[in-house]
């Protein structure tokens, strides 16, 4: 056992073995140390718990509920049993979603969607200012964007001389080689690029291109509807007095860019034959966008030419994904389960650092394993965690789901965990796997979201069920929990402890000390006497 006392004086006079004698008479208090001590481990110990749980729960939220995850199954794609090949990517590419036509048609793509276009009649450069170009008075413009005459106008500024610093009196400022400072330089083609786009955040895009030099400002929506123009601002006085600018006149502001009249652009829209096998034209379709879904099938446009799409039926891929969602969710499940039902080993409490300098590492481990068992028996915020999750599954869907081959297990070891009947399943799916897409995923009341909602509840965030109980890391719960509460506490109580230990231990040898002082002196009398 440590002591505090920088002195230890040996039982010399008396004949006692004083630092044995003291840490006999110290067992009290170290036991007290040693309990507070295994009780803050058995609480580090179910924090640690918790955070596994949370860790695989989001882990399993991430793979099954995030539409960004190959596994996902809240996408209409991910219950499609139609799987589609194109004879050309290059021109189409598709995927299937849940209850999609069965597809076997030509797509001759005659003409892509296109976004609304202003392309500059010269060839420049990215540092070509707006003078050398023509512009010959600073002016003020507007670019407007947007769809069906509902567009946005932004307010661009453009300038063709420079702006000088000035000093107190009115006169430019001069650097140390006589040249006047610049406040402001006057407008490029690059510096007029930087005042749209950082206008117009990404909804328009201007570019110079250094292997054309041209100069183009393009808007980010295709299709007919859409259209960017340059505008004029027209100024009006309300009765105050005050002055605004309304941007509604086409401008020829760019000109000198752009050429005479060239101020406005509208997007056009794909043109797409379908053919049958004979070759004959089915329909011709006029899309907005190059991306878009037809008989349920989606459809995403990358060139012009020629393409065969067709399809076959395929349940194998949703019935995979299905099976291994089952099996991680019966994971947890059954991690939870274990730790609500097994018993406490009483006879394993967590071992001192007494205990453990007698011990192998590997004696340590095999001995902290079962003194964590039974740990958080019967644990309400468990308990309903796995309560809720059987809920949101089932709840009034309980025949519906029996009859798609999603059951309840009837292992009473397995309690929570869930069956998934392969046979029941696959029937469900080649019969309409719309409806199944439509109870499993596809909006707010379904078995997945209804999950996906439960699992928010108990690890979603800082004020989610578990954060509260254990912390979640990255979040303010990290440290501000029930456990991480506990644990200061705890700390606290340790640290008392040991204060009290370690003033009773100074106290024992401040006494032994005054014994050996003593007993020193009486061998000298006796001493002195014997001399005598």
């Amino acid at each position: 056992m440590p002591s505090v006392s920088s002195v230890r004086i040996p039982g010399l006079a008396t004949g006692m073995d004083t630092d044995t004698m003291i840490k006999e008479m110290l067992k009290g208090e170290q036991s007290k140390v040693d309990k507070a001590k295994q009780k803050e481990q058995t609480t580090k110990w179910q924090q640690e718990i918790y955070r596994e749980i949370i860790k695989d729960t989001k882990g399993f939220e991430e793979k099954y509920f995030s539409l960004s995850s190959k596994n996902s199954l809240l996408s209409s794609s991910a219950w499609s049993t139609l799987t589609v090949t194109s004879s050309n990517p290059n021109v189409i590419t598709a995927t299937g979603n849940a209850g999609a036509n069965s597809m076997n048609y030509d797509f001759n793509v005659i003409k892509m969607a296109q976004e609304p276009k202003l392309s500059s009649n010269k060839t420049l450069t990215n540092e070509s200012t707006l003078k050398e170009l023509g512009l010959n008075l600073d002016e003020t413009f507007a670019i407007s964007f947007g769809k069906d005459g509902k567009g946005l106008s932004k307010e661009i500024n453009i300038r063709t001389e420079p702006v000088y610093e000035k000093d107190d009196s009115g006169n430019d400022k001069l650097d140390d080689n006589g040249n006047k400072i610049i406040k402001e330089p006057a407008d490029t083609i690059g510096t007029l690029i930087n005042k749209i786009n950082d206008s117009t955040s990404g909804e328009v895009k201007a570019s110079y291109s250094e292997i054309t030099g041209k100069f183009t400002i393009e808007c980010k929506e295709t299709g007919e509807k859409s259209k960017i123009e340059i505008k004029k601002g027209t100024p009006s006085v309300d009765v105050d007095g005050n002055t605004t600018v309304v941007y509604d006149q086409p401008s020829n502001a760019l000109d000198f860019v752009f050429g005479v009249n060239n101020n406005s652009s509208i997007g056009e829209n794909s043109q797409i034959e379908i053919k049958d096998k004979d070759g004959s034209v089915l329909k011709t379709i006029n899309e907005e966008k190059n991306i878009f879904t037809i008989d349920g099938i989606n459809i995403n446009v990358k060139g012009l030419g020629e393409t065969k799409l067709t399809s076959k039926q395929e349940v194998q891929p949703v019935v995979d994904n299905m099976k291994a969602f089952v099996e991680d969710y019966n994971k947890i499940m059954d991690k939870v389960y274990d730790l609500l039902t097994e018993k406490k080993k009483v006879d394993y409490p967590p071992l001192t650092e007494a205990q453990k300098e007698d011990m192998s590492e590997e004696e340590i481990e095999r001995w902290e394993k079962k003194a964590k068992e039974g740990i958080l028996r019967n644990d309400s915020e468990m308990r309903k965690f796995m309560d809720d999750m059987q809920k949101s599954i089932f709840g009034d869907k309980m025949s519906i789901l029996n009859d798609m081959g999603l059951t309840s297990h009837d292992d009473y070891n397995k309690k929570g965990q869930i069956a998934l009947d392969e046979k029941k399943f696959i029937k469900a799916l080649e019969n309409n796997s719309d409806k199944v897409y439509q109870i499993f995923a596809k909006d707010d009341s379904s078995v997945l979201e209804r999950m996906k909602s439960t699992i928010k509840d108990y690890t979603g965030g800082s004020s989610s069920i578990f954060a509260r109980k254990a912390g979640l890391e990255k979040t303010a719960s990290a440290v501000n929990n029930f456990y991480s509460e506990q644990l200061k506490r705890q700390e606290e109580g340790i640290k008392k402890l040991q204060r009290k230990m370690s003033e009773r231990e100074s106290q024992l040898y401040k006494q032994f000390a005054n014994l050996e002082s003593s007993m020193n002196k009486l061998n000298s009398q006796m001493s002195y006497f014997s001399q005598m």
